[in-house]
């Protein structure tokens, strides 16, 4: 039998301020992919979905990211 310690509890503010940090964000990428749709949509030509929508949403968000000052702005290749 081994022993291990106990977990740290989770408090309801650790709980309430991670359900807020994921509101936030998810927030965010609704936004980013709401006025990627709009700009593509008004581009003739243009898929309104699939990659490019994805592509451009990301781009948005990594400026979003940006501007706040982020850590993980960085661009992923």
């Amino acid at each position: 039998m081994t022993w291990t310690a106990p977990a740290r509890p989770e408090t309801d503010s650790d709980s309430d301020d991670v359900t807020a940090a994921v509101e936030r964000e998810r927030l965010l990428l609704v936004r980013c992919v709401e006025t990627a749709y709009e700009s593509l949509r008004l581009m003739p030509g243009m898929d309104t979905s699939g990659r490019t929508l994805v592509w451009f949403a990301g781009h948005l968000l990594q400026a979003h990211r940006r501007a706040a000052g982020t850590a993980e702005s960085a661009p992923r290749e």
